[in-house]
């Protein structure tokens, strides 16, 4: 079996990859490193190391790689691929999407067996926004009979890959944790058998659960450490009243989902566990500082903080650990962040009450609105 997969960094080696590998797929990366590219077909096989106090290492081979400037050899690739996977980040996908549509025009003209195209990346219907893309460039017969050669079924992906110098080539390092969920109601013919990967019908409830939660949590962690001057995110959980705040956020999540999808409270529980060991690893900490990055954006009405915060209180639930996480988020001011330096010029010129609405649609004279602007100000002091 032959995988396709774009994106030969330390997800794509140290996440796909090494599933890719365990279910005994022969894989060829295509990327735009060459050096990474020359290593991969000199080499033919690289380490992963799994961090914490009893590390291991694990082998990984059949591999090759292509340039993907070379087309003529990538549209091969897909020509006699089995699955096709992407982790190269959101931005880029408009840029693989001509050289996979000419591949995916190759197989309809050949009237090969169905295919699978999952990208794996941090963003909403990432698989389906690829097959938007891909559609710009195939004919209207083609677009006509494309889900008879090819599915492209949304994933959710989780695992922490920490930043890392390795002087071994090809070495990637990285969390025991990970969490793949696909939906399997728009794959198209089998169901590829991928190890690792959760085939589930309701894709929605595992993206808010790790949007609402480990997200969530993370933004939280930063944005709290930063207040208090701290550095690391596994630092910042050593602190109490940090420690307390994310575990209440947990907590409240795992209502909403309850409420919203029927998530067992007990495996849920479990789940949250996971979600404080794995921040509170000195293995895979995380600057606060990158972590908290584009407040803007994290502050949006649709994203991890706001949007359980707007549905517990709908639904006249508590939402006390994302009040204080959104206030937080409100004081990050750090001076080399663009947005960080938007909101806080907001803030200045036209008040608080005023951004919260701008940002997150949350009005001051609500009950949410008065507590977040309550433990706003009280962080400021």
């Amino acid at each position: 079996m032959l995988a396709v997969h774009f994106g030969a960094g330390n997800i794509g080696r140290g996440f796909i990859g090494q599933m890719l590998f365990a279910s005994g797929y022969e894989i060829c990366f295509i990327d735009v490193n060459q050096h990474v590219i020359d290593d991969i077909n000199s080499l033919k096989q690289y380490y992963i190391e799994i961090v914490g106090d009893a590390p291991k290492r694990l082998f990984i081979k059949n591999i090759s790689a292509q340039n993907s400037n070379d087309k003529i050899a990538v549209i091969d690739k897909i020509l006699h691929a089995d699955i096709i996977t992407t982790a190269l980040g959101p931005n880029i996908l408009k840029y693989i999407a001509p050289v996979i549509a000419a591949g995916l025009s190759k197989r309809i003209a050949a009237q090969t067996p169905p295919i699978n195209i999952i990208a794996c990346e941090n963003m909403k219907k990432g698989s389906s926004v690829l097959k938007g893309l891909v559609c710009k460039y195939l004919s209207d017969k083609e677009c006509l009979v494309l889900p008879q050669y090819a599915g492209f079924p949304d994933a959710a992906v989780d695992r922490i890959v920490p930043l890392q110098k390795n002087n071994e080539k090809l070495l990637v390092q990285t969390e025991e944790f990970f969490e793949w969920d696909v939906d399997e109601t728009t794959v198209v013919g089998i169901k590829p058998p991928v190890k690792g990967i959760t085939y589930v019908k309701n894709l929605q409830a595992y993206i808010e659960r790790k949007l609402f939660a480990v997200n969530a949590a993370h933004a939280t962690i930063a944005y709290l450490g930063y207040a208090k001057g701290i550095n690391c995110i596994n630092q910042a959980l050593e602190d109490d009243i940090i420690k307390n705040t994310v575990k209440t956020l947990l907590n409240e999540a795992g209502v909403l989902l309850n409420r919203k999808y029927k998530f067992n409270l007990e495996e849920y529980k479990t789940y949250a566990r996971t979600v404080l060991n794995r921040f509170s690893s000195k293995y895979i900490s995380d600057d606060v500082i990158r972590v908290g990055r584009a407040p803007i954006r994290k502050l949006a009405a649709d994203d991890r903080l706001v949007s359980p915060a707007i549905q517990l209180s709908e639904d006249n639930c508590i939402a006390d650990g994302y009040a204080t996480a959104i206030a937080a988020a409100l004081c990050f001011d750090y001076k080399e962040d663009t947005e960080a330096q938007i909101l806080q010029a907001d803030i200045k010129n036209n008040g608080v009450a005023d951004v919260l609405l701008k940002y997150t649609t949350i009005k001051a004279d609500t009950e949410l609105g008065k507590n977040i602007l309550q433990k706003y100000h009280k962080l400021k002091k």
